[in-house]
């Protein structure tokens, strides 16, 4: 007994050495073995970098947005021409009452569906021609045509200026086209907008979009959710909301409060819902955020299908290249969506 003891706390004080040092990044967490080599590759090259410096004043935020979208936008591979050659994607600007859109037709069509897609960036970056690149790739892997919102942002328009234009796409195409069977949705801050918007949808008596896409969403911006801490520093794309982009979320919300359901979706009530295709992964930053939007929709009675990467970081299987999780997402999205306008 006395050496069982003995052992035991040997090993308790090695265990807590090697914890002790993976907490304070001596000891880099090795890539996930059972994720694919791209994912394992963006993990190796693209340790946790320093924190972006929060902008003082609104000049400071703009200034910050115009250069990590131009940064964005120079990346290889991410013009508009260069996605639309790839993919097979006809690119159309246009605007509806204001609002800038893309419309997005694929080469080859598999349904009459319209899927409104809202892009990421923390309801910040991504904008301008940023705001397509994502509807390109669904309207190729799906087979659908796609309009891409590029909604306002702050700091010269915070909140509720992005969901107010959402709406008055929303609201128009279906005024327009009521025959047709529509999806919303997008990644990261694209897929909590989605939900956000159906909550609003439901505010203003609109009719609910017949399917949900929320790709690694932020549905709680009062930073409730375990894995916030327990993935923290782990994320490569999202390692902290602790600095920055708490201070993003307060820049977005405005006067309104954090616990909102239009910017922290996950209080509202989920009565209404539309089936949902949820994405996360295990070293994803809110792996508890998609898990709890999962968990609300299926308590409301609401078909939901929440899809877990072993590996994955935030949005990973966008920006890991096309990787094996970049095609399973986008064929189960377009068996998801094809099977909800066939209902």
């Amino acid at each position: 007994m006395i050496l069982a003891s003995i052992m035991l706390i040997f090993f308790g004080i090695i265990l807590g050495f090697f914890a002790s040092a993976l907490l304070k990044k001596e000891i880099p967490l090795p890539p996930p073995l059972a994720a694919s080599q791209e994912i394992r590759n963006f993990i190796l090259q693209n340790q946790i970098k320093p924190p972006l410096e929060i902008p003082t004043t609104d000049e400071g935020w703009i200034v910050l947005r115009e250069q990590v979208n131009k940064a964005r936008a120079a990346a290889e591979g991410s013009s508009l021409e260069e996605l639309s050659s790839r993919f097979f994607v006809a690119v159309e600007r246009d605007e509806i009452l204001g609002v800038p859109i893309f419309r997005l037709t694929p080469e080859s069509v598999n349904t009459d569906g319209l899927f409104i897609h809202l892009h990421g960036g923390g309801r910040f970056f991504g904008g301008g021609d940023l705001a397509a690149q994502e509807g390109i790739i669904i309207a190729s892997k799906v087979g659908i045509q796609v309009i891409s919102v590029d909604y306002r942002v702050p700091p010269e328009n915070p909140h509720p200026a992005a969901i107010e234009d959402i709406a008055l796409v929303y609201k128009t195409l279906i005024d327009r086209e009521p025959y047709r069977k529509y999806a919303i949705g997008g990644t990261s801050a694209g897929g909590e907008l989605a939900v956000a918007s159906i909550h609003y949808f439901k505010q203003m008596n609109y009719p609910i979009p017949d399917a949900l896409y929320a790709g690694t969403p932020r549905t709680d911006a009062t930073n409730m959710s375990d894995s916030l801490n327990v993935l923290k520093h782990i994320d490569p794309v999202l390692p902290t909301f602790d600095g920055f982009f708490d201070a993003l979320a307060r820049l977005n919300a405005g006067k309104t409060e954090l616990d909102d359901p239009l910017i922290s979706p996950i209080f509202g009530e989920f009565d209404m819902f539309p089936p949902a295709y949820l994405v996360t992964g295990t070293r994803d930053l809110l792996l508890s955020d998609t898990v709890r939007l999962h968990r609300k929709l299926r308590e409301a009675g609401i078909e939901a299908s929440l899809n877990v990467y072993d590996g994955m970081f935030h949005g990973g299987y966008l920006i890991a290249g096309e990787s094996p999780e970049f095609h399973n997402v986008h064929n189960e999205l377009r068996e998801f969506l094809l099977k909800q306008f066939a209902n």
